[in-house]
């Protein structure tokens, strides 16, 4: 009863926006925060078939030893992870690449868990976690008013959105409706919405795991995250999410989040954090990443954010070359730290 009235409320100002000038999503999103409380956790289950598969695939081709398992919520996730090779360990990397993205794959940083070590870090690996956007992954079409709309919204918002609760946004996306023309583009980008909300949960989930798994290793604490996990980590991060109160540093790559709005609040999130970031560039870069590269690095500028740096990596697609290259990066920026 109670996520039916949630719903129909959600749904009468999606349908009605221009009605209620004073509200943007942002607020309506934000109201929804006052109910999380009220619902279950349980119902955070959009990646786990691509959770299940992989661990599955993991277990199925590799001995128990070479890889340990974690709890998260209902499930057992196996990580990899890989010691400091020096006396005196710096501390923890942890790797969580892009959404639905396999660890092997050629652009993806988890090749760090092999150099990484020689300088002192113990390597965490994390497979992704699974995100299905559909067709609104592709950019949504916008008129110039409405991108301009956007990109003042987006410079001058101070709370983003990915607020709703985690139910609620699983019954909005599980509910079917039929919607006129004028309302179908906007009700998308609120399913969309709601998916990247219980994305962000489950990154929560999953990391508070990681974290108490190596409680026991002491040292500093570095996330290096890439796509949609690196947008949504560095707006926990913004957010000062208790969870990731013990990280010291954050390295992001391609952040990015599918929703053209959503987006381009991305450099004003990356400025609103505290925590020092290392914000990796290439020219494997998504469209959408690429679309706010040198706003994220203005924008950490002009709002004075201490302890930001934008580096990009030049080449060909990640390699061993490449990750060694990446990796002296992270050591030269980690040593200007004082670490």
């Amino acid at each position: 009863m109670l996520i039916k009235s949630i719903h129909s409320v959600f749904m009468s100002f999606i349908a009605h926006p221009h009605d209620r000038p004073g509200f943007s999503l942002q607020v309506i999103f934000a109201s929804f925060l006052m109910l999380s409380t009220l619902m279950s956790f349980s119902a955070l289950s959009q990646s786990a078939s691509f959770s299940e598969l992989a661990a599955n695939d993991i277990q199925a081709n590799l001995h128990a030893d070479e890889y340990e398992l974690i709890d998260v919520s209902d499930s057992q996730i196996p990580i990899f992870i890989t010691h400091s090779e020096q006396a005196l360990t710096k501390g923890i990397i942890f790797i969580l690449g892009d959404a639905d993205t396999p660890l092997g794959r050629s652009d993806s940083l988890h090749l760090l868990a092999q150099k990484m070590p020689q300088y002192g870090w113990t390597v965490v690996s994390l497979p992704s976690l699974g995100l299905s956007l559909g067709p609104s992954i592709a950019f949504p079409v916008m008129d110039k008013e409405e991108i301009k709309e956007a990109v003042i919204d987006a410079s001058s918002e101070t709370e983003t959105t990915l607020e709703v609760d985690a139910e609620s946004a699983t019954a909005l996306i599980e509910t079917p409706k039929v919607l006129s023309p004028s309302s179908s583009k906007r009700f998308q980008e609120a399913i969309s919405e709601a998916q990247l909300v219980i994305y962000n949960k489950e990154i929560e989930a999953y990391m508070s795991a990681a974290f108490k798994h190596m409680q026991g290793t002491l040292g500093h604490r570095v996330i290096i995250s890439q796509g949609i996990s690196a947008a949504s980590i560095t707006k926990l991060l913004a957010d000062q999410n208790p969870i990731f109160n013990e990280v010291d540093a954050a390295v992001i790559h391609n952040p990015y989040w599918p929703m053209r709005k959503l987006n381009l609040m991305i450099p004003s999130i990356v400025a609103q954090t505290t925590t020092p970031m290392l914000d990796l560039t290439s020219q494997w870069d998504n469209a959408w990443s690429i679309q706010t590269q040198k706003q994220r690095k203005i924008k950490a500028r002009t709002e004075l954010k201490e302890l930001y740096r934008q580096a990009d990596i030049i080449g060909q697609p990640m390699d061993d070359r490449q990750a060694e290259y990446v990796a002296k990066l992270i050591k030269g920026w980690t040593t200007y730290l004082g670490w």
